[in-house]
């Protein structure tokens, strides 16, 4: 039976060898408790196999693919399970077994923001994530603040780890090929993270509702005391979230907390 690709789960394949090997070589796999988000036609699967990971998990939504994702499974009995579900339905959380998470993922765009976010609530057992993703999200991600793709995402991320950009993927890496290009990123957790998760995420929510609106302005309406805060710190009443730093926000953050 032929293979249908299913454009809603914005199925693209990795086809290209050469960027296979680039991945698996980003960090030393050999012992590693790693988690692979999408396994697809399992050829990213396969390589890291090869690696001898002290144990592998594939998380798969396309049940469609099981019998080829299975040949693989039955012949890595000791070391490899396969799992036939979305990911947002796994708590994550129950991989980590004194030994940290390994993540390798090809995300499709639709979910790789929020999958990343949820990952930063529980950064502490990440030893590492590398993870494809398009370009764009890729940019937001590492975006440079007072930039035009800065903004909540590229906060928590570099505020939870330190992202690397790898290599620029080719479409003609896939099949089908997609209409954009991809970024392999090596996301490194950061060691301490002395804050608040969903305090600190609601305050960027606010800080970045209304762009063009000063961050002032936008603070007002759930933080009282911005503006003594403002005149305290001395700071200019004009800027727009986009123009703080991610340090300044941590900053802003226990002041009104």
């Amino acid at each position: 039976m032929k293979f249908k690709f299913k454009k809603k789960w914005g199925q693209n394949f990795l086809t290209n060898e050469l960027i296979v090997n680039e991945i698996i070589n980003i960090e030393k796999l050999n012992g590693k408790n790693i988690v692979e988000i999408g396994p697809g036609n399992g050829i990213l699967t396969s390589a890291i196999l090869k690696q001898n990971p002290k144990f592998l998990t594939s998380i798969e939504k396309d049940k469609s693919l099981k019998s080829k994702l299975k040949e693989i499974e039955l012949t890595n009995k000791n070391n490899f399970k396969l799992i036939f579900d979305d990911v947002f339905n796994i708590n994550i959380n129950e991989f980590y077994k004194n030994d940290k998470i390994t993540i390798i993922a090809n995300l499709p765009y639709n979910i790789a923001t929020t999958l990343i976010i949820n990952w930063m609530k529980s950064i502490e057992i990440f030893s590492m994530i590398i993870v494809m993703v398009q370009r764009e999200v890729a940019n937001r991600l590492t975006a440079k603040f007072s930039s035009s793709s800065y903004g909540r995402i590229s906060i928590i991320a570099q505020l939870h780890s330190k992202i690397e950009k790898i290599i620029d993927v080719s479409p003609n890496s896939f099949f089908p090929r997609p209409k954009v290009f991809s970024t392999v990123l090596k996301i490194t957790p950061n060691k301490k993270k002395p804050f608040d998760f969903e305090k600190l995420d609601f305050l960027l929510k606010e800080s970045f509702k209304f762009r063009r609106k000063k961050l002032i302005n936008n603070l007002l309406r759930n933080f009282k005391n911005s503006e003594k805060m403002f005149n305290k710190k001395k700071w200019n009443t004009n800027l727009r979230a986009q123009d703080i730093s991610p340090e300044k926000f941590l900053e802003i953050l226990k002041y009104l907390n």
